[in-house]
């Protein structure tokens, strides 16, 4: 009966939790895409050190930054 109904009360609680593990999955899959992202940017960080690239050196410190909360 309608927003008292225990019934009704029950579904919406099971879709919610639904909704969450699908939210907390695509969080997840979010998280170790950046992590492989990050992988391939440090890989290209230290290639262009290797060759000299100021650049390189650049994002190399603004990495860094980041990493000790400095943005």
């Amino acid at each position: 009966m309608g927003l008292l109904d225990p019934k009704d009360k029950d579904e919406k609680i099971d879709n919610l939790k639904y909704v969450i593990r699908v939210q907390e999955k695509e969080i997840k899959r979010l998280e170790e895409l950046c992590e492989e992202e990050d992988e391939f940017f440090t890989e290209m960080i230290a290639d262009g050190l290797r060759h000299g690239s100021a650049l390189a050196a650049k994002h190399m410190k603004d990495r860094n930054d980041y990493l000790n909360g400095k943005y």
